[in-house]
């Protein structure tokens, strides 16, 4: 999948002052009459959890408070495509998760315009300086059969990253960090799927992909790569990643049951 790697990266940089480690998972429902929903649940680690344990007693700014911010997630909507409506902020807290799961729905899928990304929007996060996000998925649906394009991030994006050993200590703490990082995007058909052409398939789900940062960052050179955000040479070197899936094709088809 031609995704905004380095965006992933970055957002995890950014996050790397508050020690904090994540999964991010978003699973869109599409129904054959072109409505659906959005899901997207954050689930923090330890970490993070013990930063915002001690977060009131300094008081400073409520992480969760970040991530259950109601006027945010309204404002990601608007950028998700015509018809995108904001349902519900809930707070995850039980058998020993802690995080953030946020609906929203949508009237025509053919209006949707949804990056991979998008999930990490609601991150508490110390990153001043936006990254812009070109890449995402257009959808066409017509006669029950569905159409995913995956753009590419424009040129703008992507940066040159000097040929040089990342600084060990840095490179340490980075490993540490990102440890659980995860990163998953799914396309969930709700009347279930009667042929399609993409990679990664179980059931009524495809996924889109599948990203656990952290074995990608225990590899330094693997991590420099995908600072890069060149999408060839990052699939290139994450090919025989092991548990790293994204889809490859420029566009993916789906017939609908």
């Amino acid at each position: 999948m031609k995704i905004n790697i380095k965006l992933i990266a970055v957002a995890a940089l950014s996050l790397l002052g508050l020690c904090s480690c994540f999964q991010v998972e978003s699973t869109i429902t599409v129904n054959k009459d072109g409505s659906g929903t959005i899901v997207e649940k954050m689930i923090l680690g330890q970490q993070m959890k013990s930063m915002m344990a001690m977060a009131p007693a300094q008081k400073g700014k409520d992480p969760m408070a970040q991530m259950l911010s109601a006027a945010k997630a309204e404002a990601r909507a608007k950028k998700m495509g015509e018809g995108v409506e904001l349902v519900s902020v809930e707070k995850i807290d039980a058998n020993g998760q802690l995080g953030v799961k946020t609906t929203f729905k949508f009237s025509d899928v053919n209006k949707l315009d949804y990056a991979a990304n998008s999930a990490m929007g609601n991150a508490p996060t110390n990153q001043k300086k936006k990254v812009d996000d070109d890449s995402g998925m257009a959808f066409h649906l017509s006669d029950g059969k569905l159409t995913i394009t995956l753009k590419e991030p424009e040129a703008k994006n992507v940066k040159k990253v000097a040929d040089k050993k990342p600084d060990p200590q840095m490179l340490a703490a980075m490993q540490e960090a990102m440890r659980d990082m995860r990163v998953t995007t799914r396309i969930k058909i709700a009347s279930g799927i009667a042929k399609t052409d993409a990679t990664y398939v179980e059931g009524d789900t495809i996924t889109i992909m599948d990203m656990p940062v952290g074995k990608i960052v225990s590899d330094p050179e693997k991590f420099k790569v995908m600072m890069t955000g060149d999408f060839n040479k990052t699939k290139k070197a994450l090919k025989n990643v092991e548990g790293v899936k994204f889809e490859q094709k420029d566009a993916i088809s789906i017939e609908m049951k």
